[in-house]
């Protein structure tokens, strides 16, 4: 079915829940945005400016334009649809602006079903920005029986140094709360920043290539090569339980260096622990391994 006719449809009087099926995300954003479509200069509309845009750049305008694309929709209550999106920074006249450094916005518009069809009760456009070159990876995860977080992840490189990070902000009836549950590090190397890492973290990480010019002298120096995975323990307590402990555990390798020297390289096999309290996760045991860049 095209898009128009999709759209048409959302119009009608709402059936219950259980007998239709969900609009899909382009659908919604369309209701959002009328003029919207899916296609190249089609995605450009106009949101206001805030200070969440403003970390695009200091521009301070009341309004600006972004291109706009639909991510997924979530059913947050029986009555209540939350569309996710990731918008990118344009110019007046809908060029991209974007460099290694944009990161993208998060926006989440909330929908309830009325005599006329769906319509937009909140919008947050955007209610974060992450990420690097405009792009970042989003899904839902369950947090509880009956609470979800949307998870963002996103990485990049530069001059040898790479990082991924991981946020996670909680979804609900009244759409996203814009402060993470937890924002951290997840994985992290340097390995080709220096020509002596790949010698030097060998022993522990076999199957790493050795680069051009890996017999130039350099001065001491730290060189880590850390992957991390996490995950939430299954909550307890049934519709009202709180979510549970949210580990982190991280491997790989790293070895340090002083002024004078650099240190043997030593195995890396740490864990980092949160418990949920007071609506956020909150650090109990442990640190995280992965060096600032």
């Amino acid at each position: 079915m095209k898009l128009a006719a999709s759209v048409a449809l959302l119009s009608l009087p709402m059936l219950a829940s259980a007998q239709t099926a969900d609009p899909q995300p382009e659908e919604l954003l369309q209701l959002a945005f009328p003029k919207w479509s899916d296609e190249e200069g089609g995605r450009v509309v106009t949101i206001p400016t805030s200070a969440v845009t403003r970390g695009w750049d200091t521009r301070q305008g009341k309004q600006r334009k972004v291109s706009i694309v639909p991510r997924q929709v979530v059913r947050v209550a029986p009555d209540r649809l939350l569309l996710l999106a990731a918008m990118t920074p344009t110019g007046d006249a809908g060029d991209p602006q974007v460099s290694h450094g944009t990161p993208v916005g998060l926006a989440a518009y909330t929908f309830k079903p009325g005599k006329d069809g769906w319509s937009v009760t909140r919008r947050q456009e955007p209610f974060d920005l992450q990420g690097f070159e405009g792009q970042a990876q989003m899904d839902v995860v369950p947090l509880a029986s009956a609470s979800q977080a949307l998870h963002v992840r996103w990485g990049s490189c530069w001059q040898g140094h790479c990082v991924e990070v991981f946020a996670l902000y909680a979804l609900g009836a009244d759409g996203v709360q814009a402060q993470p549950l937890v924002l951290q590090k997840i994985k992290g190397s340097n390995v080709y920043s220096r020509p002596d890492c790949v010698e030097r973290l060998r022993g522990l990480l076999p199957g790493l290539t050795t680069p051009d010019g890996a017999d130039e002298q350099v001065p001491p120096g730290r060189c880590y090569a850390i992957e991390g995975r996490w995950e939430i323990a299954p909550a307890t307590g049934g519709a009202t339980a709180t979510p549970g402990a949210l580990t982190l555990r991280f491997t790989g390798a790293m070895s340090s260096a002083s002024k004078q020297a650099n240190a043997p390289a030593q195995r890396v096999e740490q864990t980092m622990k949160y418990e949920f309290r007071g609506g956020r996760y909150v650090p109990v045991s442990g640190s995280n391994p992965v060096p600032d860049a």
